[in-house]
């Protein structure tokens, strides 16, 4: 996150994002305006969380420097804009023998979710709780043959692994006639359209959101063309009646889970919804066999935020790896394979 509006500036001064531009100019533009609360105060505006709250905070206050009511709620726009091209744009997914790829290390890890819920004694059930907005996962479970169950009321029958995904994704849409949140499947999206293949591509870029208007409803309705994008702070209030029913379904999992695994998440101070979240979410009967992160931060930070977090109980099945994703998953593995339940 610390380096996302560095990459987005990049794509806009390098005209890399043509007709979007003037979305980026109003982002880029209006961070500019809020230099002036540095004299008073202390925010992050090179990250792009912080960026998102203080928009969100500005809406709901109607004040911001430089900017009227329409135009802050033209900006939010705009902001998600940002958000969706630059995702769009520079996750890739690479291309082998005409076949396209998951990016790295999505395909291990789906290998690590077969093991976990078919080699293991007694076969574990294993859900995913994610802040991601993009669909590196969601392509490789597709690739994998796992349908996921996002938590939007989806067909139940065929799901096998929960896909939860609490801050929204680029494929998933609004209904404007029935205001409900509808999940564009990549199966479903795949048999309509296909990947754009060059003579000899390196690499691909997977543009659904771009299109996300051509999805109806199941009452016939198109969606919006903007995808659900929740903002990652503790006002997430506007959005409740269609995410609401995610964010239950995490917890539901949260209070059944014996072995947590939170792997690149640094718990933030100003995303106080997952402390609630994870407080809530985690009552139940079953006690904790493990609670481990993994993130290669290198400063202590982010384990005292772990720490703080955590209740006796959890403090003692608590593991801190500076790791990063690809890391952890043959750690995981190793785990269940010597150790399996």
């Amino acid at each position: 996150m610390a380096d996302f509006l560095d990459v987005a500036d990049h794509l806009w001064r390098s005209n890399s994002v043509k007709e979007k531009k003037l979305h980026f100019e109003n982002v880029f533009k209006a961070r500019g305006a809020l230099q002036p609360i540095h004299s008073k105060s202390q925010l992050d505006f090179n990250n792009i969380e912080s960026v998102f709250a203080t928009f969100e905070m500005a809406k709901i206050l109607e004040k911001m420097p430089g900017h009227s009511v329409t135009q802050i709620n033209d900006l939010i726009i705009s902001l998600k804009v940002l958000i969706v091209e630059t995702l769009q744009s520079t996750l890739v997914f690479p291309v082998t023998k005409d076949h396209v790829v998951s990016p790295i290390p999505y395909d291990n890890f789906c290998e690590l979710l077969e093991f976990l819920a078919t080699e293991t004694t007694p076969n574990l059930k294993v859900s995913i709780i994610t802040f991601n907005y993009d669909l590196a996962i969601d392509y490789a479970l597709y690739r994998n043959r796992v349908v996921p169950n996002y938590g939007l009321n989806e067909e139940l029958s065929r799901h096998r692994i929960p896909l939860l995904k609490l801050h929204g994704s680029l494929n998933w849409g609004t209904c404007p006639k029935c205001e409900e949140i509808s999940p564009w499947s990549l199966e479903e999206y795949f048999s309509q359209y296909h990947w754009q293949l060059a003579l000899e591509p390196s690499t691909v870029q997977l543009r659904l959101a771009d299109d996300l208007s051509q999805k109806s409803h199941s009452c016939g309705t198109n969606l919006l063309p903007e995808p659900v994008l929740v903002p990652p702070t503790w006002n997430k209030t506007s959005f409740q009646m269609g995410i609401s029913k995610v964010w239950k379904e995490a917890a539901n999992e949260l209070g059944d889970a014996e072995n947590i695994f939170i792997i690149g998440y640094s718990l933030p101070e100003s995303d106080a919804f997952f402390r609630y979240l994870y407080g809530l979410g985690t009552v139940g009967e079953k006690p904790l066999k493990r609670f481990w992160v993994f993130n290669p931060d290198s400063t202590g930070l982010v384990e005292e935020r772990f720490i703080s977090l955590l209740g006796p109980g959890a403090k003692d099945r608590f593991l801190f790896f500076e790791r990063r994703f690809s890391e952890a998953i043959p750690m995981i593995r190793a785990a269940f394979r010597d150790f399996p339940t």
